[in-house]
């Protein structure tokens, strides 16, 4: 049996999604930006997903900018921004947990002479609202605070920091790759948000960029003008049209698909729960995951055992695999034990996840980790 518990990485696409996406590759494949009947086809369907996705997000379609992904959303956002509006420096605050699209922006904003404070979360990943009051200085311009941390699930007070941030006029984004199509999203909260449609079930090389009516943002790649000037590129409609067929199968679905996915999570952590020296990582985390960490386990080892019996789990972030390291720079923030950082396993649950594959996970996941304790331990 093959069970596929690595969500967090990317999402197979709905059969539905596929379809739609299909269509437009064959039969309304025109360019949006033409004149003629194919392209004003092409139009009609590209702003029909425009509408759609604001209105499930509850915000509007004139705010929402269609992007390759998550990590040119991040980009556009920080630094189109600041590029705008601060582009001799400033102080900006993010956390130790974001995703290299935001972290690695930061590092260099920081070569560029911006101050950063990487706000530190507490023992379950999640960080602070008070911390970030403490943090807010005179010449604060911009916050980026991820929605949903894509290795523990945990979320984040975006609610609360929002208050905090428009009391003292600051600009907050959220990388919300890993919330979209779990929750249930209000993206007014913020002034900027990030989303990427291979994480909800549609294609990949597709995402949006949420801006806030009066944030001003620059361009950080030049060309024809697409998106309202703000990014240039001939239209990705089926990109378009699959994020939003994708959301509005989730959100239709949403109460029924979200219990049963509860529901096997429970069983997982029945099951984590039962065996000695288990540490899940992020009380409280979204119903689609679950970070745990067995002692004399290696979390590499277990994810390679794992695989060859046809399951797939994660250890770190898949984009963190480029980085040449295993090692979740999560959990370090967390400052949880060594074992805990070297044992751990990321599983994240999808829709389309059945009871048959997790009865054979727990069995096999059983099995491994006693394999593996009788190696370690000689």
């Amino acid at each position: 049996m093959e069970v596929y518990l690595d969500h967090a990485a990317t999402t197979k696409v709905f059969d539905e999604v596929a379809k739609a996406v299909s269509d437009v590759f064959t039969v309304n494949y025109g360019n949006a930006s033409s004149l003629h009947s194919f392209g004003q086809i092409a139009r009609n369907a590209y702003e029909s997903a425009r509408e759609a996705i604001a209105k499930i997000i509850a915000v509007s379609p004139q705010e929402i900018f269609f992007t390759s992904g998550g990590t040119e959303s991040d980009n556009i956002a920080i630094l189109g921004f600041l590029k705008k509006n601060f582009p001799d420096g400033g102080h900006l605050i993010t956390t130790q947990i974001e995703h290299p699209a935001v972290l690695e922006v930061m590092k260099e904003l920081e070569k560029r002479g911006y101050d950063v404070t990487y706000l530190a979360p507490d023992s379950d990943g999640r960080v602070s609202p008070k911390d970030f009051k403490k943090a807010i200085r005179k010449d604060t311009i911009l916050a980026s605070i991820m929605w949903v941390n894509n290795e523990t699930g945990m979320e984040q007070p975006i609610e609360e920091i929002s208050k905090i941030a428009k009391e003292n006029r600051i600009t907050l984004h959220s990388d919300a790759v890993q919330a979209v199509g779990k929750l249930k999203i209000n993206a007014s909260l913020v002034d900027m948000l990030s989303a990427s449609g291979h994480k909800f079930y549609a294609p990949k090389g597709c995402g949006f960029l949420y801006v806030k009516s009066g944030v001003q943002i620059s361009p950080v790649m030049l060309g024809g003008g697409h998106e309202r000037g703000l990014r240039s590129g001939t239209e990705n409609v089926p990109g378009a049209v699959g994020m939003a067929t994708a959301l509005k199968l989730i959100y239709d679905n949403y109460s029924d698909w979200r219990n049963k996915i509860e529901s096997l999570k429970e069983r997982i952590l029945d099951k984590i729960y039962s065996i000695p020296n288990s540490h899940v990582n992020g009380r409280d985390a979204v119903f689609s995951h679950v970070n745990v960490s067995f002692k004399d386990v290696s979390g590499e080892a277990l994810a390679t055992a794992l695989d060859l019996r046809g399951i797939a789990v994660s250890t770190a972030s898949a984009c963190s695999s480029h980085h040449g390291s295993v090692k979740s720079h999560v959990l370090q923030a967390m400052r949880l034990d060594d074992w805990i950082v070297n044992g751990a396993i990321r599983i994240s649950l999808g829709y389309d996840n059945t009871e048959n594959e997790i009865d054979y996970f727990l069995e096999v996941l059983g099995e491994e980790i006693y394999r593996l304790r009788n190696i370690s331990q000689g």
